[in-house]
């Protein structure tokens, strides 16, 4: 399958037109994309990534040298697990609204303490957890005379 034939069929796949596409991705007209899809040629390298961006994919699956979208699936289950691949594998098939609530949903959930895992990856910085940021020792200035506004205006500094 040639890049043209690659883009046609992404596109139909979101269930946009040559129109949606051509605006997107920064042409004037549809009639570019019609000439894109129909032999491959006019598309100069550097429309490549925003006719990516604007099918939700990246340029190498444009070229053609990713092999299909289940060999991203088949990367997300060796890292992730199958629980991943097959949640993507779902969100996959949501429209635009369905992935904003199923994200929505999934950001409620990772607030709920009997869906989230135990240990945290990354604790909050609590106030009473900043000790570490304060001075173990600090000593006067002797090199010079240190004037009672200096002191308040460091106080008034390391106050903040």
């Amino acid at each position: 399958m040639d890049i043209g034939q690659i883009i046609k069929q992404r596109r139909e796949e979101l269930g946009m037109s040559q129109e949606e596409l051509a605006k997107m991705a920064g042409y004037k007209s549809r009639s570019s994309i019609n000439k894109i899809e129909v032999d491959g040629r006019g598309l100069p390298q550097s429309k490549i990534s925003a006719i990516a961006k604007a099918l939700k994919t990246t340029p190498a699956s444009l070229m053609g040298w990713e092999e299909t979208e289940s060999f991203a699936l088949d990367h997300v289950n060796s890292c992730f697990g199958e629980s991943a691949r097959e949640m993507l594998s779902n969100f996959q098939k949501l429209n635009e609204s369905g992935q904003k609530e199923a994200l929505k949903r999934v950001s409620e959930m990772v607030h709920i303490p009997q869906y989230t895992k135990t240990a945290q990856v990354i604790s909050p910085l609590h106030k009473d957890t900043r000790t570490y940021l304060q001075p173990v020792a600090a000593h006067e200035r002797t090199d010079i005379e240190v004037t009672e506004e200096m002191k308040q205006y460091d106080d008034a500094f390391f106050d903040e």
